[in-house]
């Protein structure tokens, strides 16, 4: 018989509490790690409409200062990651803008640092406005993000 002086759980009490606490994280775990992922592809889905923003922006700036862009001009997953020595400001081109002068437009116009870091792909149109933008972290990354048409799932992959 037991001794009602003692005080505790029993070792039967603690396995059943630990059993009940595996059972519950086997469930919360893999729809934790589908939230993580949405939030992944929301963010590049995101970057990515910034990237076609800044495109249109720079567009924009080079028609009114006399050079309007070529649909030649295009980035396939240019790293937009800043250095210290990099310019924050865009100016007016004063000559045909070039593939490197829209990747320097977007490494400034992209924000701070951390937010910049990461790879794009940029289309244009015939008119020399933005057609297409894809984003992501790293161009290893499963989670790419497209705009106008943002991508729904993981592995959506760059711009065609």
């Amino acid at each position: 018989m037991r001794n009602s002086k003692m005080k505790g759980f029993t070792l039967i009490e603690l396995i059943v509490v630990i059993a009940i606490i595996g059972v519950l994280a086997a469930i919360l775990v893999p729809s934790m790690i589908g939230y993580v992922g949405d939030s992944k592809l929301s963010t590049a889905n995101s970057n990515a409409k910034l990237a076609y923003t800044n495109t249109a922006t720079y567009a924009t700036k080079c028609e009114t200062a006399g050079y309007p862009m070529p649909s030649s001009v295009c980035l396939s997953q240019a790293s937009l990651q800043r250095s210290s020595g990099d310019s924050e400001t865009v100016s007016a081109p004063t000559s045909q803008p070039t593939n490197s002068d829209l990747h320097n437009a977007l490494k400034a116009l992209m924000g701070s640092e951390s937010a910049s870091a990461g790879v794009a792909s940029v289309q244009l149109t015939a008119a020399g406005s933005p057609q297409k933008t894809s984003w992501a972290k790293t161009s290893l990354d499963a989670y790419v993000g497209n705009y106008p048409k943002e991508s729904t799932a993981k592995n959506a992959g760059w711009l065609a």
